[in-house]
Order: C-alpha cells, then structure tokens, then sequence
C-alpha cells in the first residue's frame, strides 16, 4: 500500500512539474521589480512571501537557484518536495500541526546551518483564510533576522480550483506571467508591540496591489 502511494505521489508530481515547466517555455514571462535581491550572490538574504494560490506559478522562475521551500509533512508536502527537487530547490518540512513545540527552533536552525538561501513561505496557508498572512510567516522572518519580501505573480490566462480555499490558480501554455518583486519589509521594534497588524496591512496592500 505504501509503495503504491509512494508511486502515486510520483506520478502526479511528474506531471505537475513537467506541466509547469511547459507553461513557461511557451509563454512569455516578463520579470519585475528589484531583482537583484533574488540572485543567488546577493548578499542579504530574505524570507520571500508569496500567497497560497499563487505557489504553483513561480516554480520555474528560480531555477536551479539557491532557495529554501518550506511545507508540511503530510502527503501534499511530498507532491510539493519532489516538483521543489525537480526545479534544484531544498525542502524545509515542517509537521502538520505545532503539537510538538520547538518547530519553529528547528527552522530556524536548519535555516542557519544549511546553505544560506532565501526561505519562501505561502503566508496564508496552509489552510487559509485566503491573502490573510499568518503570524508564523511574520515570526519566521523576525527568527531569522531578516527582512520580508513580498513576490506577485500575473498570469494572464489560467484555470482558478474554485473548490479550493486558496483558489489555486493554474496558468495555461502560451501565456503572459508578470512576476513582480515587491519593496522589501524590515520587522520594527514597533511591530511587535502592536502585534505585528499595521506591517500585516502594509504588507498585504503591497502583495494586492
């Protein structure tokens, strides 16, 4: 039963990350914003934001560069491991739920001690309310000692799961994808007495706007 869940998952990962990878060489992807905090020679690193729907646009747009992908350990977590893998990315694996209590310590050192790369997180999941950012996305960035970089994705033509608490948007072959990399967020003294609501908001505005 194991084995053929195992070549299950594989099979549907297969055709997740081929499909995606398709997407992208027959459509025209058009990339914005500061950039240059996205190489892999740059020297700060940054705790990328993304929201949830959008995650199975960017794969492709980093490749084979140094990033972190952080997910859970339950079975969509393998789907998401092995299209990471594919694309050259490191898999962070979080458990389902905080029932253990030191997750967030062991993030943060595996993210310390590993290869010194950017970390991306889907702020509203893993499972919603949707574009409502999450207080672990704010507290893995202030862990961690650095700033916040929102990421945006437009697609022109794409197929929305509107069964999904996230509307996964799925982008169609030969299309237009706009990435854009937003302003980056520093984590203020101040941000933590209110709670972090106020950086939430501005946040959000910039990853809607």
């Amino acid at each position: 039963m194991e084995i053929l869940s195992q070549l299950k998952e594989k099979i549907i990962s297969a055709v997740l990350y081929y499909y995606i990878d398709f997407v992208y060489k027959t459509s025209k992807i058009e990339k914005k914003g500061n950039l240059k905090y996205l190489e892999s020679d740059y020297p700060d690193k940054f705790v990328l934001f993304i929201w949830h729907g959008d995650s199975y646009c960017y794969y492709p747009f980093l490749k084979r560069k140094k990033l972190n992908i952080v997910t859970t350990q339950n079975k969509r977590g393998g789907v998401i491991t092995r299209i990471s893998n594919h694309f050259g990315y490191d898999v962070l694996r979080l458990p389902d739920t905080a029932a253990d209590g030191n997750y967030m310590f062991q993030l943060k050192s595996q993210i310390n001690k590993t290869n010194n790369a950017n970390l991306v997180l889907s702020v509203d999941g893993p499972e919603g309310p949707e574009h409502q950012i999450k207080d672990f996305a704010i507290i893995m960035a202030l862990f961690s000692d650095r700033k916040i970089l929102p990421l945006t994705v437009d697609i022109k033509h794409s197929v929305s799961l509107k069964n999904r608490w996230d509307k996964l948007k799925i982008p169609l072959p030969f299309n237009k994808i706009t990435i854009n990399v937003k302003k980056p967020f520093k984590i203020e003294r101040k941000d933590r007495k209110e709670k972090f609501k106020s950086l939430k908001k501005e946040i959000k505005k910039s990853m809607e706007n």
